[in-house]
């Protein structure tokens, strides 16, 4: 009787455990799906805020926060159809010879901008990254041709400024240049600088170029043989490199006279050769008003304007140079115009 009382105790105990774990098993599987559903609700947002662009971030001022990378890349992509330039190849022209530089393309870079983006902290105001494009045909190609402009696509006008004389204009030059931020390439005949190494300095201090024009003006380089030419453009550079510590990239003849022998030997230094589009010939003093009308009726984006050193050229830079930035153009070195980059 008792081993029956104890058979039936233990198969209500058994029940009773059942029916509890039947409950829990029943409360955990409405926990799950509570949780489910939860996750489910709020998944999006979080995925978001975890794995998504940081709050307050823009891109060319629209905003793109807790955007994931697809979304990023499809704007990026919209960004790129609308902006970016062509490549623009050298132009030459042969039986003048004349090269005129060539203007690399610029292009949106997808993968990069988007990693930009991703990557950025919280707020930040972001624009696409660009990347260059190459023309197939490079003045580097043709590198005993000289130019004589930049691209007339690139808004930009260079000074040529040819010092043989005019030391004592320089410093009045220097300072105009300096209040309108503008900038210039001097060419020096070295036996002019090896006499003037402060004023030298002064213009290197300046942010601008320095430029080779041979050794004497008395120089007339179609009559030069290979050696003649090549020692008084390396004694200039020389000189120029004592004065400042680098050595100058461009030449430019006196007159603007040369031979293909005077190119070759140019090339064969690792310079370029610079000619010029407008001259205001001021060494023949024309007045402030002619030269000033001459070049404004006259300017394009990628000229080469030559000067010197004068009083009037010095009054006349006071005046013109407000009235390019005016028209859009910037003033900057030869070499600035002449090199590839677009100018920002």
């Amino acid at each position: 009787m008792r081993q029956k009382n104890q058979k039936e105790a233990r198969i209500i105990a058994a029940a009773e455990s059942n029916r509890r774990w039947w409950k829990w098993a029943a409360l955990i599987l409405l926990l799950a799906a509570a949780a489910a559903l939860l996750i489910f609700q709020f998944e999006e947002p979080l995925r978001r805020r975890f794995q998504g662009v940081k709050a307050g971030v823009t891109l060319r001022g629209r905003s793109v926060e807790y955007l994931l990378p697809d979304e990023v890349n499809a704007i990026v992509g919209e960004i790129a159809q609308h902006e970016g330039r062509e490549a623009v190849s050298a132009q030459i022209d042969l039986d003048k010879e004349r090269i005129i530089p060539e203007l690399n393309g610029l292009a949106v870079d997808r993968e990069s901008t988007v990693e930009l983006v991703m990557k950025a902290r919280p707020g930040e105001q972001l624009n696409p990254i660009y990347s260059e494009l190459y023309p197939p045909i490079c003045w580097s190609q043709y590198p005993a041709l000289p130019a004589e402009q930049g691209n007339p696509r690139k808004p930009c006008v260079a000074l040529m400024i040819n010092v043989a004389w005019g030391e004592e204009e320089l410093p009045g030059m220097l300072r105009v240049l300096q209040e309108e931020q503008a900038g210039a390439t001097f060419f020096l005949v070295g036996r002019w600088a090896e006499k003037n190494g402060p004023l030298i300095e002064e213009i290197a201090a300046g942010g601008h170029e320095l430029g080779n024009h041979g050794y004497s003006d008395n120089e007339t380089f179609p009559q030069l043989d290979a050696w003649s030419s090549a020692r008084s453009i390396r004694q200039t550079n020389e000189i120029v490199f004592d004065a400042v510590g680098c050595y100058p990239r461009y030449f430019t003849p006196h007159k603007g006279e040369f031979s293909p022998l005077t190119l070759e030997i140019v090339s064969r230094q690792g310079m370029r050769t610079v000619l010029w589009s407008l001259d205001t010939v001021d060494w023949q003093k024309p007045g402030v008003a002619r030269m000033k009308e001459k070049i404004m009726s006259n300017l394009e984006p990628g000229q080469i304007i030559l000067m010197h050193p004068t009083a009037d050229t010095v009054q006349l830079l006071v005046e013109i140079l407000p009235l390019i930035r005016a028209k859009g153009l910037a003033v900057v070195t030869v070499g600035e115009l002449l090199e590839p980059g677009w100018w920002q």
